[in-house]
């Protein structure tokens, strides 16, 4: 059986979302204050005993008939990368709006990438993996709602990764550095036969760029994301309009609202955008809204 996280910073809530998660995983183990969310990640990954393992959100209510008995297997593939890869996550249902998909799921991550210090930007779950695999069982409610700060904060990150598309730009520059370094190791081998000739050369570059255009061209135009670009702005639309009478709904609108703007404003400045991430300035910026 895999090993099961609950990361937590004190949030309203989590004590009773933890007994409930016991209910489910009693082998769950609890991750308490670890500072950002690479870290608290990272620090799940550290403690695991197995190679992949879940991760359960302090807000995630965890639905009757989720099971944690789900294992991946290395010898299944998705876009040809094992499973074991990848990551999973399973749908949340918001108690705002009603979507159902995987904002505030549960979430499992290979250790690999963290024990190796990957780099990733914006959106852990997206790019830290080799891949993120979408499961259909909806895992959990993510009662994000619980203070008008944590209702803000929970729409404003995540409709500014919306209308930023950064999951779709992170799959974008991940391709394009892959095409990229195969690129650069062509040209580092056919330096290295000095004795070919110009002709030899030319063809075999011809040849292997061709290749390369074929295998990542399409990952790196944009408009091949069409559906997706359209799915991101009609959840968008969503979170900024719908749930203003739900328990602190008028913050969660306004926390889409003002996340859009800036995730548009800032679509192409990673560093602006990367403050998503931090929460001592979300904090600050809550402080200057009124209901």
């Amino acid at each position: 059986m895999l090993d099961v996280f609950f990361i937590s910073m004190g949030e309203k809530g989590s004590e009773a979302n933890w007994q409930r998660l016991l209910s489910f995983a009693p082998h769950a183990k609890r991750v308490d204050n670890v500072k950002g969310i690479y870290n608290v990640h990272k620090a799940c990954a550290q403690l695991s005993t197995t190679k992949n393992f879940y991760v359960v959100d302090a807000d995630a209510w965890v639905l009757d008939g989720f099971k944690f008995h789900w294992e991946p297997d290395a010898k299944t593939l998705h876009w040809n990368i094992p499973e074991t890869e990848c990551v999973l996550v399973w749908p949340s249902c918001n108690p705002v709006n009603g979507l159902e998909y995987g904002y505030g799921g549960i979430k499992m991550f290979p250790r690999g990438p963290f024990l190796e210090n990957k780099p990733w930007d914006i959106d852990l779950s997206t790019t830290i993996g080799r891949a993120t695999i979408s499961k259909e069982k909806v895992s959990c409610e993510t009662r994000f709602n619980a203070t008008p700060e944590s209702a803000w904060i929970g729409a404003f990150r995540e409709c500014a990764k919306l209308a930023s598309l950064s999951m779709i730009k992170s799959r974008i520059r991940r391709a394009t550095a892959l095409k990229n370094t195969e690129l650069d190791k062509l040209a580092a081998h056919i330096n290295s036969h000095a004795d070919w000739d110009n002709e030899s050369r030319a063809t075999y570059r011809k040849v292997k760029t061709m290749l390369a255009s074929d295998t990542y061209d399409k990952q790196i135009d944009v408009y091949s994301y069409w559906e997706e670009i359209e799915e991101c702005s009609r959840k968008r639309l969503h979170w900024a309009v719908v749930g203003s009478q739900a328990h602190n709904g008028q913050y969660s609108i306004l926390g889409a609202q003002a996340g859009s703007n800036f995730g548009l404003q800032y679509s192409d400045d990673l560093s602006m955008l990367d403050k998503i991430n931090d929460w001592d300035w979300l904090k600050e910026e809550f402080k200057n809204v009124n209901v």
